[in-house]
């Protein structure tokens, strides 16, 4: 940790040094990642961030919340039809509202931050492998193992799975939804931007290619590193996988930023690196 934090100050200045020797090339980089976001990206958070809130505070999502794990249920509906970082904005809603607990608020967080069942379908799947049926296939693995990830979370750490009764409706107005998306979307966006940057312009200062370049570009932002598993052809699909389950330290900015660091991201930590594990292990075991 002492490590970590004494090379911090560091990394910008080396990635700003890279950006004025290599400035057509970042330029560039940011043009696509921006296009990225603009093109695939914002058209369904952007929707999917604002009818979440209203969806949330529903009277259908209230009855929900009064049964055991209603919470949990609505809240992984949620994200998986959603996206990131959908999941976590509810689980930490839930939380501000005094519903539920920080720890069942941090755990929330673990397993319903996913990706979004429309993005693996229609982007990863059928746009860049060609292969609707993998997408699916991703689509399922994917909610499979992050309940599978709830269980064992919940198993360890106990938080209790009571309904929630102190269920209020949320009076926030129609257009300070719509606000609150916006800026959300925003900072989605730049995080996005900023990774994927930064994961190309690593890639190209060390050379990386292949497998490792794939690795490298998923560990910070993980569409990025969908898409280029997409270049190694049937090979890359575990890359995909395991990219899938772990999300990037993207996504991990997201939660914390949606959470407003009043939550422990150790929990979605742990909770990513069970989810990634059980998503491979279960490729694997499909796939023979």
């Amino acid at each position: 940790m002492r490590l970590l934090k004494g090379l911090a100050p560091g990394l910008p200045l080396a990635f700003f040094a890279f950006l004025l020797a290599e400035p057509a090339f970042t330029a560039e980089t940011v043009l696509q990642r921006t296009v990225f976001f603009l093109c695939k990206v914002f058209p369904t958070l952007f929707p999917a961030l604002c009818l979440s809130g209203m969806l949330a505070e529903s009277p259908w999502a209230e009855k929900l919340y009064r049964l055991p794990l209603g919470a949990e249920l609505t809240v992984w509906v949620l994200g998986m039809l959603c996206g990131f970082p959908v999941g976590a904005k509810c689980a930490f809603r839930l939380y501000e509202g005094g519903r539920i607990t920080k720890r069942r608020a941090e755990l929330l967080c673990a397993f319903s931050s996913l990706a979004s069942t429309p993005f693996l379908l229609g982007v990863v799947g059928s746009s860049l492998f060609g292969d609707p049926a993998f997408g699916w296939l991703l689509a399922a693995l994917q909610g499979v193992s992050s309940l599978l990830t709830a269980g064992i979370l919940y198993t360890v750490f106990r938080p209790g799975w009571q309904g929630v009764l102190s269920v209020g409706r949320g009076n926030a107005s129609f257009l300070s939804r719509i606000t609150s998306a916006t800026r959300t979307a925003g900072e989605v966006g730049g995080m996005l931007i900023f990774f994927g940057t930064a994961a190309d312009c690593l890639e190209r200062l060390c050379g990386l290619e292949g497998k490792a370049g794939v690795l490298v570009t998923s560990l910070l932002e993980f569409s990025a590193g969908c898409g280029k598993a997409a270049e190694l052809g049937e090979g890359g699909k575990l890359l995909a996988v395991l990219a899938v389950g772990f999300s990037g330290l993207c996504v991990l900015g997201q939660v914390s930023a949606v959470t407003k660091g009043k939550l422990s991201l150790l929990p979605y930590l742990g909770g990513k690196l069970i989810h990634t594990a059980l998503m491979g292990v279960l490729f694997l075991t499909v796939t023979g």
